[in-house]
């Protein structure tokens, strides 16, 4: 008599059971995977090292509150400069003065004319064998007027309070120290009033204030 046998159940499951599994596992994969895909995301805040907005001209940052002067205009001398300078120091620490006759300068590191404290505008009175932009600056007297205009063309008005003469070597310091409180103009001249005949002489400073 012929036996016939049957296959072990057990066996045949196994390998069903082990399929089962990865095809659940696989789909619990890309299940998530989607779920990730689909998340929003996350927002990255600034740091603290992002690299500022640069400052404007006349902005708080900048350090002056008003424009940067442009135009110094002295009608009883007939003086129109047409651009002011910025000067700042040398790096030795010295103070830079205009480089040519008939430029004139603005001590940047100073207060701008307008703001508390003594805004200095510098010229060379001589130059060489030139006159200088400055030259005849001891003509002013007081009451002449001054105007200092920005880029845009706004005027900011002064009155000549005072003039004082200073041996030639004389140092800045002494030129542009307070006189008054308040917004204060002070013009300088750098090397002295030039003479055909005895070469420099002195220095000469004009005190102004804004005009009432």
């Amino acid at each position: 008599m012929n036996v016939i046998r049957r296959p072990e159940r057990r066996g045949e499951l196994v390998p069903l059971l082990a399929a089962a599994t990865a095809v659940v596992l696989g789909l619990g994969g890309v299940l998530l995977g989607v779920s990730f895909a689909l998340a929003p995301a996350a927002v990255t805040p600034a740091t603290a090292g992002a690299a500022p907005v640069p400052a404007g001209r006349g902005s708080p940052a900048s350090g002056h509150t008003t424009p940067k002067p442009a135009v110094l205009e002295i009608p009883t001398l007939g003086l129109t400069s047409g651009k002011l300078v910025e000067l700042g120091h040398t790096p030795e620490g010295r103070r830079e003065l205009p480089g040519t006759a008939t430029s004139v300068g603005w001590f940047a590191d100073g207060p701008a004319p307008g703001e508390s404290g003594v805004a200095v505008v510098a010229g060379n009175a001589g130059f060489g064998y030139a006159h200088g932009a400055f030259g005849r600056l001891a003509g002013l007297r007081p009451g002449d007027q001054i105007t200092v205009r920005d880029a845009a063309g706004l005027a900011g008005r002064f009155v000549v309070r005072r003039v004082a003469v200073f041996p030639p070597d004389t140092p800045d310091n002494a030129l542009v120290a307070p006189d008054a409180g308040g917004p204060e103009l002070r013009l300088i001249t750098c090397h002295g009033t030039y003479d055909a005949t005895a070469g420099v002489g002195h220095r000469t400073a004009v005190f102004a204030a804004p005009a009432p």
